[in-house]
């Protein structure tokens, strides 16, 4: 009984961790989005972002120290109490607090914190312009894959077929039928699909490479990606005007949102060019003691308390500080913000255009693909039964294999053209609903 529970356990067990193996791509998605190393720096850098922004309110408050010095002096020196020189040992200790208040800086202050709250921003639309762009690369490469998956079985049966008519075309040799040149033609027919075979094998490696990279799974891990299993339709977006469906994609656009934060930031970074225009002016309160003792003096040393009391100041300081020459730091500042200011706009605008271009030729990219899958589709079954006229034809050897190889090819190719089309029309048909903000579903 004991060990009846345990092997169920066991089984149980061993089921769950295949079926980790076995991801779709809602999935690969989630551990994409978990564990990527690219998103990570790019968390990393909105948290880095977040702190100089909440570090910016800093410079609206007093910046307060203390100094504190202790200090010994043999030789020469002022007497502080009668102003005269005289030779003595003496020992200073002195304590001060300061606290400066910036009262107007030339709107910098301003300026700095506006720029550190678009740069917040700015890092926190790069998370989503890489999540975007992770799920658009995890897309390719899963749909490559089970392109691959599907190729490579259709390889083997290729093969397969090659094998049973390379049988029989021995036999028929070794009869007297045909001519020995029939069966090299079979055997070279049958090495090309072997070599097509292990080129789409080692494709399909380095894909998977690839996509383990992507969710920063262990190289070794072993993985199956499920195949989707909703029918392939037309998509109802494809109905509706192109150019209004691409200015809500480019609205909606990571990228796109990027670039008018990064114009955005340009403008105010040359606003804090200009402060430095501006004089600055500054309030500091000053606090502290100052008791000097002679070595040798007996009764030099008194009190902590009476140090402060005899010795203790208090001050308010005004500083008005005005611009006049800044060995033309200042003037190039401001030229070199007003070309990065028009530099963002342009590359916005180009930005803009090139999201325009990737929006249309997904939206045509999709209607192709749909009447390339539906042509594809009717090509392939009159390639299939042309090409089962034809081998059995050549079964009943009333054609060669020449005859044969001619429709198998065009079969062959009739194959890897509807399965390319089938996998183009769903990673299109999801590539505009994303576009459009919708998640990447496969």
């Amino acid at each position: 009984m004991k060990k009846s529970i345990l092997l169920t356990i066991i089984f149980i067990f061993s089921n769950s961790l295949f079926a980790q193996d076995a991801l779709t791509f809602s999935d690969c998605l989630r551990l994409t989005l978990k564990n990527n190393l690219t998103l990570k720096s790019a968390l990393n850098n909105e948290k880095i972002a977040s702190y100089q922004y909440k570090s910016s309110y800093g410079k609206l408050l007093p910046n307060v120290y203390g100094e504190a010095e202790n200090r010994s002096s043999w030789g020469r020196e002022i007497d502080q109490n009668t102003n005269q020189f005289v030779n003595q040992d003496l020992k200073i200790y002195s304590g001060r607090l300061n606290a400066v208040f910036n009262l107007f800086s030339g709107f910098s202050t301003i300026n700095t914190i506006k720029s550190t709250k678009e740069e917040l921003k700015i890092q926190r639309i790069n998370v989503k312009k890489v999540e975007n762009e992770l799920s658009i690369d995890l897309a390719q490469k899963f749909i490559t894959i089970l392109y691959l998956q599907e190729i490579i079985a259709a390889n083997k049966e290729q093969i397969q077929s090659s094998e049973k008519q390379l049988e029989l075309a021995i036999l028929k040799f070794n009869s007297g039928v045909v001519a020995e040149s029939e069966v090299f033609k079979i055997k070279s027919q049958k090495a090309r699909e072997e070599l097509n075979l292990i080129t789409n094998e080692n494709r399909l490696v380095d894909n998977l490479i690839s996509i383990k990279q992507l969710m920063n799974l262990p190289l070794e891990k072993e993985i199956t990606l499920i195949s989707p299993t909703t029918e392939i339709s037309k998509n109802n977006l494809l109905d509706e005007n192109p150019y209004s469906l691409t200015k809500k994609a480019i609205e909606i656009n990571p990228n796109y949102n990027l670039n008018v934060l990064r114009e955005s930031k340009a403008r105010t970074n040359l606003s804090l060019a200009r402060s430095s225009l501006y004089p600055t002016l500054s309030l500091r309160f000053l606090a502290g003691s100052n008791y000097t003792a002679n070595y040798f003096d007996d009764g030099a040393f008194i009190s902590n308390n009476d140090q402060i009391d005899l010795n203790y100041s208090r001050g308010l300081r005004l500083n008005l500080t005005i611009p006049i020459f800044s060995q033309m730091n200042t003037y190039s500042k401001i030229k070199t913000s007003k070309i990065g200011y028009k530099q963002s706009k342009l590359d916005t605008e180009i930005t803009k255009n090139y999201l325009s271009k990737e929006v249309l030729k997904a939206i045509a990219d999709t209607k192709t693909s749909l009447k390339k899958n539906e042509s594809s589709s009717l090509g392939y079954e009159f390639s299939r039964k042309s090409y089962e006229a034809d081998a059995l034809k050549f079964e009943l050897g009333k054609i060669n294999i020449t005859e044969l190889n001619v429709t198998k090819i065009a079969y062959n190719n009739a194959q890897a053209e509807l399965i390319q089309s089938k996998y183009e029309l769903l990673f299109n048909n999801a590539l505009i609903n994303f576009y459009l903000g919708d998640e990447f579903k496969l």
